[in-house]
């Protein structure tokens, strides 16, 4: 449940996303009250985790499936509100009668750890399973898979700064044995943090006419975590850190999927919709469904983000920004549907006839991680009111076939 912090120059950038020496636990400002940010977050947690363990549980010995959290933080906020360990111990206990979602949680910071361990008792005496780890996420990593062997295993990797290793990340979580498949007892997903802060701070080194004793360290520790030098070049050639964040960003995800085999799902995450991407949320997935309902998920979490930027009730106020929300999403879907109604056009004039859930990414072009699948079924009932497709929109979204309707086939 990591947020990115201000690293200062001289300080190195470990793989655990730590500054070296540096502990972060309770005490920080971060783990008073959530940002906007971890809202999105949580939320997709919130709305992924349950399907996931629901549909790949199935299959699993048991109805086990394991749930990897290797940055956990304390697991409540100082105020009370939840953390990500404790919003998937609610949702360990909303599918305890069907599936065992078996939860491991690693926190290095000892305040905490203290509290995640609370927690974690308190979860244990309700009778989940539930199981907290002190230490860095290295360090348990291969335990945590042993005991995962042979169930689907979903793992949450939400560091302050660079996170695990490329090869942690790539051989050991998707390249075990036992984690092969691609659905069933042998599905493995991963929701990744990759920090836009650590990239521009670490790839300002690059540049920085300082003299850092810890220079080659951090600037080591980020090769490490993106599997080579490369992003190197990608930052000098880049013509500011906007653009070298999105080049690095979209080359690590490029070079993760061709590694596992797997699609990718990625979004950005600010704190505030005028601010500077903070990080991007990515999952792997090595099935079509876990990228279809992550963009679900996404869509669902975006709408409580954009909610919770909203002002607090003044009566000093002539008007609320509250009073007119629910109006601004309508206009917001609006647009969205627009924009699938376009995409799925221009899919008609390079094919006839094509099935939803083969084209996700050209249809969602555009809105993917904002709009979702109610979307997609407006646009098919708009262009079928128009006369553009024989596709009425009826049933399930992702098996609708849509094909042109006769005197629209392609030009």
């Amino acid at each position: 449940m990591g947020e990115p912090d201000e690293v200062c120059d001289d300080a190195v950038l470990d793989l655990s996303g730590e500054s070296v020496g540096e502990e972060h636990d309770s005490s920080s400002p971060f783990f008073v009250s959530k940002k906007a940010a971890a809202v999105l977050k949580h939320e997709i947690l919130k709305q992924y985790v349950v399907p996931f363990a629901s549909k790949v549980g199935r299959y699993a010995p048991d109805g086990r499936v394991v749930y990897l959290d290797s940055y956990a933080g304390p697991g409540r906020y100082e105020d009370g509100t939840p953390g990500s360990p404790a919003l998937i111990l609610e949702s360990a206990a909303r599918v305890a009668a069907f599936r065992q979602l078996d939860c491991y949680f690693v926190e290095r910071g000892r305040k905490s750890f203290r509290s995640l361990s609370q927690l974690v008792t308190e979860a244990q005496e309700l009778g989940l399973a539930a199981h907290a780890l002190q230490g860095r996420a290295e360090r348990h990593l291969d335990s945590v898979l042993n005991r995962a062997e042979g169930a689907p295993l979903f793992a949450f990797l939400d560091p302050f700064g660079l996170g695990l290793s490329f090869d942690a990340l790539t051989r050991q979580i998707f390249g075990t044995r036992n984690r092969r498949g691609t659905t069933g007892r042998l599905a493995t997903e991963v929701l990744l943090n990759f920090n836009a802060n650590a990239v521009r701070r670490i790839g300002g080194l690059l540049t920085s006419k300082k003299d850092s004793r810890n220079k080659p360290a951090t600037l080591s520790a980020m090769d490490t975590a993106c599997g080579g030098t490369w992003w190197r070049d990608v930052y000098l050639a880049s013509s500011d850190s906007l653009e070298a964040v999105a080049r690095i960003t979209n080359g690590f995800i490029e070079r993760v999927r061709t590694a596992v085999g797997a699609g990718a799902a990625a979004i950005d995450v600010r704190n505030r919709a005028h601010h500077q991407v903070a990080y991007h949320l990515v999952l792997f997935s090595r099935h079509r469904d876990g990228l279809w309902l992550f963009g679900e998920a996404a869509s669902l979490a975006q709408v409580e983000w954009r909610r919770a930027q909203l002002p607090p009730p003044n009566d000093e106020m002539l008007w609320s920004p509250v009073d007119t929300f629910d109006d601004e999403e309508i206009e917001r879907a609006a647009k969205w549907v627009r924009k699938i109604r376009r995409n799925i056009e221009n899919l008609l004039q390079e094919r006839e006839s094509f099935t939803v859930d083969d084209h996700q990414v050209e249809i969602m072009a555009g809105v993917l991680g904002e709009a979702r699948e109610m979307h997609i079924r407006a646009a098919v009932k708009e262009l079928y009111r128009a006369g553009k497709t024989n596709c009425n929109g009826v049933g399930p979204v992702r098996k609708l076939r849509i094909d042109a309707a006769a005197g629209e086939q392609r030009r």
